[in-house]
């Protein structure tokens, strides 16, 4: 497995800069791959890489190109997903501007983007009362992203709130959403062990007399 380097992200951001205007930049890759990685129902890669190159699937020059990016981008994609095994590890990855402020529209546009592959899956969390942790992640980062998307105008305080702690803000959000996923998967496993099996969690005890009163 290709360990993520800051010359792959070099060469992947100029990969994509030459394609076609529909094309992800790499800010809003990542922030596409996150929505990808935290989603309570898992994507397979077959359906969420068409989208990153637009129209222009044909962007590729040989194979051996081909092979070399997209394994930049699992690359990258499996970096996320460690990042966020560890907490307080994970950064999103945003632009920064002329005064060093964080341009967070642009990765807030591909997260919206991988919420729209799986509109339904995220139902449970915007069912939660507002007040839960999964809940408030969710509503802000829809919100940013549905805002990034229309280019609508944000209250000036909380613009300049966003660029200054885009960063913190949004790696909180992703971490609780990924925080969320990991319960919900835990809650299915448990579903489908038998009383008398032995338990997932690793215990050797038996899944009744173990995590099965969880």
């Amino acid at each position: 497995m290709r360990t993520l380097a800051e010359t792959d992200l070099e060469r992947l951001d100029l990969f994509l800069c030459g394609l076609a205007d529909d094309a992800m930049l790499l800010s809003e890759l990542d922030g596409y791959l996150a929505g990808v990685v935290v989603c309570p129902e898992r994507i397979m890669p077959g359906e969420w890489l068409s989208p990153i190159w637009g129209e222009d699937v044909a962007g590729f020059v040989h194979q051996a190109e081909a092979g070399e990016i997209l394994e930049i981008v699992m690359a990258l994609y499996n970096h996320i997903g460690r990042s966020l095994d560890r907490p307080g590890q994970y950064v999103p990855h945003l632009e920064v501007d002329v005064d060093e402020s964080f341009l967070w529209e642009i990765w807030a546009q591909g997260f919206g983007k991988a919420l729209n592959l799986r509109p339904q899956a995220w139902a449970s969390q915007a069912a939660m009362p507002d007040d839960a942790a999964p809940a408030r992640a969710l509503l802000t980062l829809n919100s940013l992203a549905r805002t990034a998307e229309t280019n609508r105008r944000l209250p000036e305080d909380l613009a300049r709130s966003l660029r200054a702690e885009a960063q913190g803000l949004i790696g909180g959000c992703v971490e609780e959403l990924h925080r969320a996923r990991l319960v919900a998967e835990g809650r299915r496993a448990r579903t489908k062990v038998g009383r008398n099996e032995p338990c997932p969690c690793g215990s050797g005890k038996k899944y009744k007399k173990c995590c099965l009163a969880l």
